[in-house]
C-alpha cells in the first residue's frame, strides 16, 4: 500500500530543495511583489510582476528538468496520488460509495481544474506546471499543454498575489495615513 513511492524520498535533496525553494519563494512573495506593487501602482505593477514571475518559474522548470532530479518531491507525489486513487478506485468497485469515490477521482485525479486553481493560488506556476505534466520522473522540458498549464497559472497566480499586495498596501497606507 503506497510504499513503493515512499522510498523514492530522497530527504537531504529535499531537505536543501525546499530550503533554497521556500526561501526564494518568500522573499519574492512577501518583499519585492509589495515593493513592485507598491512603487508601480496596481496595473503597471501587476504587468511587471506577471513578466518577473513567468521568468522566475520558467528558470526553475529549466534547473528541475536539468538536474533530473526530484528536489521538491513532486515527482515522488504524483506517484503517491495515482497508486490512492487505483486502490480507491479498486475498492471502491465492490462498495456502496463508488459513486462519491469516482467523484472524488475526477475532481482531484482525472480532472486538472481543481489542481490547477489550488496549486496556483497556494504555491507558483512552477510547481502547478511540474505537478500537471503527464508521466512522473521523466524531466521532459514542455509540450503545448504544459506551455498552457504554465501561462495560465502565471496569470492566475498573478492575479492573486496582485490584488492581495494591493490590498494590505492599501490597508498600511491608510493607517499610516490617518494614525501618523
Amino acid at each position: 500500500m503506497l510504499s513503493g513511492s515512499v522510498k523514492k524520498f530522497n530527504l537531504k535533496i529535499l531537505a536543501v530543495g525546499h530550503l533554497l525553494f521556500h526561501s526564494l519563494n518568500y522573499v519574492l512573495d512577501y518583499g519585492l511583489y509589495p515593493f513592485i506593487i507598491y512603487k508601480f501602482g496596481l496595473t503597471f505593477g501587476f504587468i511587471i510582476s506577471i513578466f518577473l514571475s513567468a521568468g522566475y518559474c520558467l528558470a526553475e522548470v529549466i534547473i528541475y528538468d536539468w538536474l533530473k532530479k526530484d528536489w521538491l518531491g513532486i515527482e515522488a507525489i504524483k506517484e503517491l496520488v495515482t497508486e490512492f486513487f487505483i486502490e480507491l478506485e479498486e475498492e471502491a468497485r465492490e462498495s456502496w460509495k463508488r459513486k462519491g469515490k469516482r467523484m472524488l477521482s475526477w475532481l482531484f485525479h482525472k480532472n486538472s481544474f481543481g489542481p490547477f486553481i489550488f496549486l496556483s493560488l497556494k504555491f507558483d506556476p512552477m510547481i502547478t506546471t511540474l505537478y500537471l505534466r503527464k508521466g512522473s520522473h521523466e524531466y521532459n522540458n514542455l509540450s503545448l499543454r504544459d506551455w498552457k498549464i504554465f501561462w495560465g497559472s502565471v496569470l492566475v497566480s498573478n492575479v492573486y498575489w496582485t490584488l492581495v499586495s494591493f490590498t494590505w498596501i492599501s490597508v498600511l497606507r491608510f493607517f499610516v495615513g490617518r494614525f501618523l
